[in-house]
């Protein structure tokens, strides 16, 4: 019946590593909150989301917390089947008014991946399921016109993994995807200080010191800040000063992973598109785009224009609203 139709509800998902956003269609972005489930009282009761954050490395016997996605995929398809219910029943859409869900998943996904993100999307509750790479929603996301012939280039560097596309007639004509991204600046902060300063901290105290403090490259000023952790050697808590300096020691290692895959798309480009590029250049987005002096860096390395848009967060959402909201413009660029 028509009025059935009327009620069903479409929405769209940023199904990312770190965060989980999601937009439902004439209601905007319900949910935009960490990708963390919480199994409680031996699995009977789940929690999901940012009430889960300051569960991490204070499990007890009766506390499971899990992180259902890794480097972008489903690394465990029960917890992640259970999260985006959890997110679905926060966002109070009942199950059987589910229609349409399109889901942003990174451009260099396997086929079993892929199954492993569309059965769950099915069995969270959605009637049809799409997918689309997450450098042509951000693209769409952004503004760009996806259709158009001149050539864009995108790199989105999310918590798991880092996509990296050439879209050009509503199509990807290259793209790399390497599994190196922001919670690999996390770790690669945990272990620097361990290795230089004899100091542990955990992954919620780095993710907070890389975001308030965090840099990379000559063009941010030095700054000093304090991080507290523990000492590896007399076992006590200890606070430690430090300048941000330090960063580009830490962080040298992944961002060289990431600008090798961004020079190895650019080998890959058809001569035609590099006036494009080199005109354009190139747009970062993600949460990792956020790192202070990094879009300079990548500019002075480069040669060329590197853009952020205003919110890199949540550009793959806002995608999917566009392609949601524009079904039979955008129909073309999903897979079924």
């Amino acid at each position: 019946m028509a009025w059935q139709f009327h009620f069903l509800k479409n929405i769209g998902i940023d199904l990312g590593t770190a965060n989980v956003v999601i937009y439902v269609q004439g209601r905007g972005y319900v949910i935009n909150e960490p990708a963390l489930i919480a199994y409680l009282a031996g699995g009977k009761e789940k929690i999901v989301g940012r009430e889960v954050m300051d569960m991490q490395g204070r499990e007890h016997r009766e506390l499971r917390v899990l992180q259902p996605l890794a480097n972008g995929v489903i690394a465990d398809f029960q917890a992640s089947e259970d999260m985006i219910r959890g997110f679905i029943e926060q966002a109070r859409l009942p199950k059987f008014l589910l229609n349409r869900i399109v889901v942003g998943v990174p451009s260099g996904i396997t086929a079993v991946e892929e199954n492993g993100v569309h059965e769950s999307a099915v069995k969270a509750g959605g009637k049809h399921v799409h997918l689309i790479e997450e450098p042509m929603a951000a693209a769409v996301g952004i503004g760009l016109d996806v259709f158009g012939g001149k050539a864009s280039m995108i790199v989105d560097i999310g918590g798991g993994t880092t996509d990296i596309a050439v879209i050009n007639y509503g199509g990807i004509v290259v793209d790399e995807t390497v599994r190196i991204a922001g919670y690999d600046l996390n770790n690669a902060l945990i272990n620097f200080l361990k290795n230089e300063y004899h100091l542990e901290i955990g992954r919620l105290t780095a993710e907070q010191v890389k975001l308030r403090y965090g840099k990379f490259g000559p063009s941010i000023p030095e700054q000093m800040f304090s991080v507290n952790g523990l000492d590896l050697i007399n076992k006590l808590p200890r606070k430690l000063q430090l300048s941000n300096s330090i960063f580009d020691n830490a962080f040298r290692a992944v961002i060289q992973a990431i600008t090798k895959a961004i020079f190895k798309t650019l080998e890959q480009l058809p001569p035609d598109l590099s006036e494009d590029i080199l005109d354009h250049g190139m747009i970062i987005t993600g949460g990792g785009s956020l790192l202070r002096g990094f879009d300079q860096y990548l500019r002075d390395l480069l040669g060329f224009p590197v853009s952020r848009p205003s919110n890199p967060l949540l550009t793959v959402a806002e995608g999917t609203r566009k392609i949601l909201d524009n079904y039979d413009l955008y129909h073309p660029l999903l897979r079924h």
